[in-house]
């Protein structure tokens, strides 16, 4: 027992911020949730269904606003916190300049969508203009603070914004839904909006403190963040084709099945996302010299990221018989989709290190190479094995896309330490 203790002694520290940062994540994914199901009730299908839309279209802008600001910021800041002012301004200028760009292109887009023939063109017009900056700029804004804090080792601030946001929203959709009455698009979005820049505001004055920015834009970090944002989209991409091929292949109601599952899934993997989380500042700092050092912290996490993903499939696994209790019996369905792939957390737990790892050691364009392209050939498999074999076939898919993007990843890194390693030897 004494050797369990002094097993466990020099990692609480850890164990104490990753059990912080879980609890903040998933804070924010039962909030979304809850938001939801209110929404789902009071705007009814054909509104609830605009709202999906203008949120998965917003949701792949998204990916490219700021070109991966948390990340770029961290990842100075953690090395060299005198370089602060210049990396949040630097940030700060690709999330206007971007989300102004982003904005325009998707009003513009969403403009003459099929949706608009279901009311009047200058109201739909104005949810768009209400909703769509929103959605595709305020998310990274709020990003960007949280790993302002994380940067400097302040996690239960970190955590405060990560949770505190999906609360904020939670409550705004109880408020305006349960309280006022809300039943329209068109006036959610003006809640939305709303509790979005008063979120906003309260973020601004919680890093007042910490200095002005520095106006600038890094040259080096246009670079690196282009390549974070398009690995970023393909990953978002993929993530949306397997309920496309559904919808093509099957019944409306097993989509909704599907996507239930799919649900649980994505909440799960907040579990190896909190991990990441508390460990890539130690990956930044160790990157700095170079691929081979950023190698050798990743293997030494590896095994506790197996370890922590695995123990979430198994979980995943034992609950799934019990979904139609929190869903409803029509969901009954979903319990064999969620035992079907409670196992891809851990390959994707295992790519999230390597593609952490490849990035704190500045190296975007080869992580995004491989994530790209397996993310591009996973995308195909399911479309292939999808329509010919159905959802065997595209459960097959994912897990050839998941367990590929992270044996590619983790190749990748290793060759970059290799060849760094051959370098210095020469």
């Amino acid at each position: 027992m004494s050797q369990i203790a002094e097993f466990f002694r020099p990692k609480l520290p850890m164990l104490r911020l990753f059990a912080g940062s879980i609890s903040s994540l998933a804070v924010g994914v039962v909030a979304q949730a809850v938001a939801f199901v209110l929404l789902a009730r009071s705007l009814g299908a054909a509104q609830f269904g605009e709202l999906t839309t203008i949120s998965a279209v917003t949701a792949l802008a998204n990916t490219w606003c700021g070109f991966g600001p948390g990340e770029a910021l961290r990842r100075i800041v953690s090395r060299d916190s005198a370089r602060y002012a210049e990396a949040l301004g630097h940030t700060v200028l690709m999330i206007l300049i971007t989300g102004a760009v982003l904005t325009v292109l998707v009003v513009a887009g969403m403009l003459f969508a099929p949706t608009i023939d279901r009311g009047n063109p200058t109201i739909w017009l104005q949810i768009l203009l209400l909703l769509v900056p929103v959605n595709v700029a305020f998310p990274s804004f709020f990003n960007l603070v949280e790993n302002i804090f994380l940067a400097r080792g302040d996690f239960k601030t970190a955590n405060l914004v990560n949770g505190g946001t999906g609360v904020a929203r939670a409550l705004a959709a109880l408020v305006a839904c349960g309280f006022f009455g809300v039943t329209s698009l068109q006036s959610w979005a003006v809640w939305w909006t709303g509790i979005h820049v008063a979120i906003g505001l309260i973020c601004l004055a919680m890093i007042w403190r910490f200095g002005p920015p520095r106006w600038r834009v890094l040259r080096r970090e246009v670079s690196l963040g282009g390549s974070l944002a398009l690995s970023s989209f393909l990953i978002t991409l993929r993530h949306s084709v397997d309920v496309l091929v559904l919808s093509a292949i099957t019944t409306p109601d097993f989509v909704g099945v599907y996507g239930a599952g799919r649900r649980l899934i994505g909440a799960a993997l907040v579990v190896p996302g909190a991990f990441d989380r508390v460990i890539y500042g130690k990956l930044a700092v160790a990157g700095r010299d170079g691929p081979l050092a950023s190698l050798a912290l990743a293997t030494k996490y590896l095994p506790y990221s197996i370890g922590i993903s695995a123990a979430t499939s198994v979980c995943l696994f034992l609950i799934a018989p019990y979904m139609s209790f929190v869903f409803g019996h029509a969901f009954v369905a979903a319990s064999d989709v969620v035992r079907a792939l409670a196992w891809t957390v851990i390959p994707t737990a295992i790519q999230f290190l390597a593609f952490d790892a490849l990035n704190a050691a500045e190296h975007h364009k080869i992580s995004t190479i491989v994530s790209g392209a397996t993310n591009a050939v996973g995308a195909m498999m399911v479309v292939l094995l999808g329509t010919t074999y159905g959802t065997s076939g595209i459960y097959a898919a994912l897990y050839f896309s998941d367990v590929s993007r992270g044996g590619g990843l983790w190749l990748a890194l290793s060759l970059s330490a290799r060849r760094q390693r051959h370098v210095a030897a020469y």
